[in-house]
């Protein structure tokens, strides 16, 4: 039982870096490699520290009842989790673990399956883990324990400062990616309206020539000697409507070349923000494989399935 500021924050680092180290683990086993599964750039998981730390404070007194250390554990450490993840999406408006497709689970934060596995695992480290790690907190002298929980939490401080503006980035980054996709999305909405419009007119004009054409070669048979005189105004005519069909064919085509320029530089610019470098949202999208982006799941998705092709792309290589 921690009875000191110290040993509060010694237990929590330790527990925070062997949460980190568990999450690996079963990372590893999932997927066969390393992945550095924490919110944080180093190798800690705070809602590890965090939930330990609770128990131990908590549940020390009653820690020889096997049934009440069970299932406070199982209480305590989902309360905690489902606090983390429902303040997380709160404040960066992503939802970073997602077990909605577990059975009994709540609001996506929380399951059974891994709320039952959080009461083993703290059973195990109130009966056999905890007294060893205590003991050996206790032998180490206080000053230099001091000197190094000092720099650790420096250390950890100023991850989470990176770490934060790399999420608030992120997310600025997506609300790009959206509003260029929105872009892209009206000019080619309008240039197939404006392809649209100039076919029609185009064709209404087509109708028009042949019409003309019709009713004077009509016009010719009939009054052959008549309109010999007058060709001239025939010919004018006939040269008006064929101008008119070649202006609305070159408004349509000077619509198209500008909307598709237009179009273009949209697109490049899409790919670039794709293309962006920022190894801190690579780490959180590799950490988290069920996160999602509350408000910007298809830019979210779309630049997920980009790292992705250009992984598999690596590895070809």
């Amino acid at each position: 039982m921690p009875v000191s500021f110290y040993e509060v924050a010694w237990i929590f680092v330790i527990y925070a870096f062997l949460g980190w180290c568990t999450e690996v683990a079963y990372a590893a086993l999932e997927t066969g490699k390393f992945v550095n599964r924490g919110f944080l750039n180093g190798p800690v998981c705070p809602v590890y520290g965090c939930g330990v730390l609770v128990v131990i404070v908590i549940l020390t007194p009653l820690k020889y009842n096997f049934l009440i250390l069970f299932v406070g554990s199982i209480l305590l450490t989902s309360i905690i989790e489902f606090i983390t993840g429902f303040l997380l999406e709160k404040l960066f408006h992503n939802q970073w673990w997602d077990y909605s497709k577990q059975p009994f689970n709540i609001c996506g934060y929380v399951c059974l399956k891994f709320s039952i596995l959080w009461g083993i695992a703290c059973v195990l480290i109130m009966d056999v883990i905890h007294p060893t790690i205590y003991a050996v907190l206790k032998a180490v002298p206080k000053l230099p324990g001091t000197i190094i929980l000092v720099i650790l939490c420096i250390v950890f401080a100023v991850d989470l400062v990176i770490t934060v503006s790399t999420i608030l980035k992120f997310n600025e980054h997506l609300k790009m990616i959206d509003e260029l996709g929105a872009k892209i999305k009206v000019v080619s909405n309008e240039i197939g309206e404006n392809i649209y419009e100039g076919v029609t007119t185009v064709l209404e004009k087509s109708e028009d020539f042949k019409e003309t054409m019709e009713v004077k070669s009509t016009e010719f048979s009939e009054n052959h000697e008549e309109l010999v005189e007058n060709l001239t105004s025939i010919k004018s005519s006939i040269t008006d409507k064929k101008d008119e069909l070649t202006e609305s064919f070159g408004n349509v085509k000077s619509a198209f070349s500008g909307k598709k320029e237009e179009l273009l530089q949209l697109q490049a610019k899409y790919k670039e923000a794709l293309e962006k470098r920022n190894s801190g949202e690579r780490r959180l999208m590799k950490a988290f494989p069920a996160m999602r982006a509350k408000g910007h799941e298809e830019s979210f998705n779309r630049l997920k399935r980009y790292f992705e092709e250009k992984r598999e792309e690596k590895r070809e290589k």
